[in-house]
């Protein structure tokens, strides 16, 4: 069977498993081959089993997302020992050495679309359901109208940053027909979809839940401003790179602003009813830190100023150990899926980040400390450093030859031993919630827009609050008053972005939207002659991030512009599957176009 048939054939399955909810007994949907449709959606219960199976089917692409959205990135290099999974070892390789290839499953986008399918199928039946069913209200569906419409546009969003052009379709996809039917549309165009259907979204959703889970594990009006934040953000850089008119690119980052102000303030209600009557320590402890804006109170790393000495035992991280460890849904969440029961497991991040021999990647140091503006010892400047690029550790005595550990998915310790401080793990790292947004995500996306609309000390200040949270003296800060300028200012914003969110999935998409943002080239864009093709975007992100972090020698500079070349070699190649399936899908990603997996009546 062709692919992108399954795209209709998981609308309607059992959905078990992942703990979205509060709601333990998930719904189980028949399949669309034993039950005719229109006789399905009877009640807000088909409904919401439908709503709990795009959860659980958005927890299965995540893997994927991390693939498209990082791995090619300057944060970091493969672990120099054998792999237990050496051909997936193998295939990573040649992914972050700008080698793509067609024929690689990991840019099969069907699970992405199964999710939108999903989303699709509620958003379409809603109406309906609301006519039969008097037990459910008008604003009940028009607060999962929104979600849904929000869970769409976060899997288009993730689809368009990963391959540019695509297939887009706000229909149910139920025959193979259909599936055929999809024609490709351009970014742009998707983009301004999918920021025009959120736009009328916002607001609608839920505010909270009465459980912590339920309100950081599903899309709420937080998450909803927070994704818009982020799309306006891409699109004031992508009219940016093509010659919008200023007016245009910074009306978007206005826009970033105002819904990454919405989101921050959403949060703080948020925390207020969810923390109602509970004392924490933790949550006691924050500050602003001189970020200027309203409501972005960040949890403190009390008492770590003197830690780093042999007269202490331990060091403490109380901001990444809430954020991260334990049941995770910090104070600083915004939207994270939930993994922490037992029914469901997050084994890619043990997979690509873990300390075990299945482990894929390591973080660059020589990357960090170029973030850090330092030759110094980075543990000893920034804490964020013993959860994001522990160099070694010790496991039962044994000294491991592995470097750069990615902690934030582990349990785990820091205490001074044998003359220095190390890691020693306390459990596994399977069940961890996987994080779409939080508070510094927010902020930095302000800071962005803070540097695009000139206002370069509104952007200062909120990278040197992040800053500043997580340095040891708590005093250290990344921009100077001499960085007065757009570049500048985005550049140390890029370089933020890479010490917070390292392991999280966003360091190659920062780096594609730096690249679009500049643009440029000499020659005219294949599919959109009036413009540039990007090159100059391309290279100058190569020279200022790429090149120095770990692939700096392997390929080097000059490899890499060769094989990226232009703004389509930042995207990734379709699946040489979906060109044989779909005739309209025509052509490939020219970058990759003499890849395999060209259709069979194409020639080379």
């Amino acid at each position: 069977m062709k692919r992108l048939n399954y795209i209709y054939k998981s609308a309607l399955i059992g959905l078990l498993g992942l703990s979205a909810t509060s709601c333990e007994d998930f719904l189980t949907i028949y399949p669309q081959d034993r039950v005719v449709e229109e006789n399905f959606w009877e009640d807000k219960n088909d409904l919401e089993g439908v709503r709990y199976g795009a959860y659980k089917s958005l927890a299965s692409t995540v893997e994927k997302l991390i693939i498209w959205g990082d791995l090619r990135s300057d944060a970091y290099g493969q672990n120099p020992i054998y792999s237990s999974q050496q051909s997936n070892y193998d295939v990573f390789k040649k992914i972050v050495h700008a080698q793509l290839d067609s024929t690689m499953s990991q840019y099969d986008w069907g699970s992405v679309y199964t999710t939108i399918n999903l989303c699709n199928k509620v958003l379409s039946h809603g109406e309906e359901v609301l006519a039969r069913d008097a037990q459910f209200t008008r604003t009940e569906w028009e607060q999962m109208k929104a979600e849904m419409t929000a869970m769409r546009a976060l899997n288009y969003f993730y689809l368009i940053r990963s391959f540019k052009n695509i297939p887009y379709t706000t229909e149910v996809i139920n025959t193979d027909a259909d599936a055929h039917a999809f024609t490709t549309t351009k970014q742009m165009d998707v983009l301004d979809e999918l920021i025009k259907d959120v736009r009328l979204a916002a607001g609608k959703g839920r505010n909270s839940y009465s459980s912590i889970k339920d309100t950081r594990g599903t899309i709420t009006n937080t998450a909803i401003y927070a994704l818009l934040a982020e799309m306006y953000l891409w699109r004031s850089a992508l009219r940016e790179g093509r010659g919008f008119s200023e007016d245009s690119v910074r009306m978007d980052a206005d826009s970033v602003v105002y819904f990454g102000q919405l989101s921050l303030d959403a949060l703080a209600v948020q925390n207020q009813q969810l923390n109602a009557g509970s004392i924490d320590r933790e949550r006691s402890l924050t500050d602003d830190f001189g970020s200027g804006l309203r409501n972005a109170m960040l949890i403190k790393n009390e008492g770590v100023e003197n830690s780093y000495n042999a007269q202490q035992s331990f060091i403490s991280i109380p901001s990444y150990a809430a954020i991260f460890s334990g049941n995770g849904n910090s104070d600083e969440s915004i939207f994270e899926l939930q993994f922490n029961t037992g029914e469901a497991e997050n084994k890619f991040v043990h997979s690509f980040w873990g300390h075990t021999d299945a482990t894929h990647f390591s973080s660059s140091e020589a990357a960090m400390k170029e973030a850090c503006n330092s030759d110094a010892n980075i543990f000893d400047k920034d804490l964020r450093m013993w959860y994001s690029c522990m160099k070694k550790t010790f496991d039962s005595g044994n000294e491991d030859l592995r470097e750069g550990y990615v902690l934030k998915y582990g349990d785990c310790g820091f205490g001074y031993s044998s003359g220095k401080f190390q890691a020693t793990f306390t459990s596994g790292d399977v069940h961890k919630n996987w994080i779409f947004y939080r508070m510094t995500d927010v902020m930095l996306m302000m800071a962005e827009a803070e540097a695009v609309r000139g206002n370069f000390a509104e952007c200062r200040n909120i990278v040197n609050a992040i800053h500043k949270r997580s340095s040891r003296d708590q005093t250290t800060t990344l921009a100077s008053n001499s960085d007065n300028t757009k570049k500048k200012c985005i550049d140390i914003v890029m370089k933020e972005r890479l010490l917070e969110f390292v392991g999280e999935g966003k360091r190659w998409f920062d780096l594609v939207r730096y690249a679009e943002r500049i643009g440029g080239g000499h020659n005219a864009d294949p599919f959109e002659p009036t413009i540039m093709d990007g090159a100059d975007g391309v290279a100058e992100m190569i020279d200022n991030f790429l090149s120095k972090g770990a692939y700096s020698k392997d390929p080097g500079k000059a490899v890499l512009k060769s094989r990226i070349k232009n703004r389509y070699g930042l995207y990734s190649p379709i699946y040489y599957m979906e060109l044989r399936a779909n005739k309209y899908l025509f052509p490939q990603n020219p970058v990759w176009n003499r890849q395999k997996g060209i259709r069979e009546d194409i020639t080379d």
